[in-house]
């Protein structure tokens, strides 16, 4: 698939919803980021959107990416970048994207990435370009699960002994520890 080269910067990929950044071109990150995932041994991603409008639709085409790699997702809903690191840290994963516009205009938005938890930049994100452009076929299959209404320092309470946190989600069942 060919994607526009100047939506891949030094520290994150983004550009104009709709234009730019397409549901399509993140559906393809995900694919790339999930294989990339599976490559270096961290293939579950805990990911985090911002308050933008576009961030539910391009959220839901890079778990498609990621679970068509045969990554897993565990999305935690609306939250900071930071707390999308966290996750990561927390839930034991290792990798993450956090899809932010950041300090851009509302028709923006990006994705900022880590993988087994080296933050992609520079040269990583162009190698996330070529393979996309590449095309390399995947036949596997992720799995997603959610965390909502509690971010992940919430759900970090329990293990300190404190009141309150949240269970991991799947398929309506609460399970009682989080994933591998």
């Amino acid at each position: 698939m060919n994607v526009p080269a100047e939506i891949f910067r030094t520290y994150d990929i983004r550009g104009i919803v709709g234009r730019t950044l397409t549901p399509a071109i993140v559906r393809e990150i995900g694919r790339a980021l999930g294989a990339l995932g599976r490559e270096r041994g961290a293939p579950t991603f805990a990911l985090g959107r911002d308050g933008r409008l576009s961030g539910p639709e391009l959220s839901a085409a890079l778990i498609e990416g990621l679970l068509s790699a045969g990554a897993d997702a565990i999305d935690i809903g609306m939250a900071p970048t930071p707390v999308a690191y966290f996750a990561a840290h927390h839930l034991g994963c290792g990798s993450c994207v956090a899809i932010t516009g950041s300090h851009n205009p509302p028709d923006y938005n990006g994705l900022k990435m880590v993988v087994a938890g080296d933050t992609l930049w520079g040269e990583d994100v162009q190698e996330l370009r070529r393979s996309i452009e590449a095309g390399a076929a995947v036949s596997h299959r992720g799995r997603l699960r959610q965390r909502r209404r509690r971010h992940a320092r919430a759900a970090a309470l329990p293990a300190a002994g404190l009141r309150g946190g949240g269970a991991l989600l799947r398929s309506g069942r609460a399970l009682s520890e989080p994933p591998p």
